[in-house]
């Protein structure tokens, strides 16, 4: 019985840390690296606050993301939504995608915009690695549209 109260003590203090490294100060820095482990070159990256009706600049400036490359770019700690258009012009967006980290690497698989190998598929996953080796499914935020880049949102 005091293991399980001393285990619950322990999880809630690490819990309150990990909301309060993130909380206390929402413009700090930081980076993260982009790498891209599909098949598909990325034309655009663009991330925006949870809910805001428009994006932000394209992270990778004009370049493309091609298989196998990675690039870092620096971000505010926060929660965002994002917008990946492959070189044909589909997007991908993911919503509520949590960037609150010193350092993170963002793996762009496969499975991360579906929709970019397949237009039957309706659901984007996407795979959140950080320091610690851990993933984070966020499958059930993750809205994929087959339509290509300009039109209605």
């Amino acid at each position: 019985m005091n293991t399980l109260r001393s285990f619950t003590c322990a999880v809630l203090a690490l819990g309150a840390f990990a909301i309060a490294g993130c909380s206390s100060d929402s413009s700090a820095s930081g980076s993260l690296r982009v790498q891209n482990n599909s098949d598909f070159a990325i034309v655009e990256i663009h991330v925006a606050p949870v809910g805001s009706t428009s994006w932000g600049p394209n992270l990778i400036s004009g370049d493309t993301l091609n298989p196998g490359e990675q690039l870092t770019v620096d971000i505010s700690c926060g929660t965002y939504d994002a917008l990946l258009v492959d070189e044909s012009g589909v997007d991908c967006q993911l919503q509520s995608v949590d960037l609150c980290l010193n350092i993170a690497d963002w793996i762009i698989r496969n499975n991360t915009c579906t929709v970019f190998g397949s237009a039957s598929q309706d659901q984007a996953v996407v795979a959140v690695e950080h320091a610690e080796p851990r993933a984070l499914d966020l499958g059930r935020h993750a809205q994929a549209r087959r339509q290509p880049r300009g039109g209605a949102p």
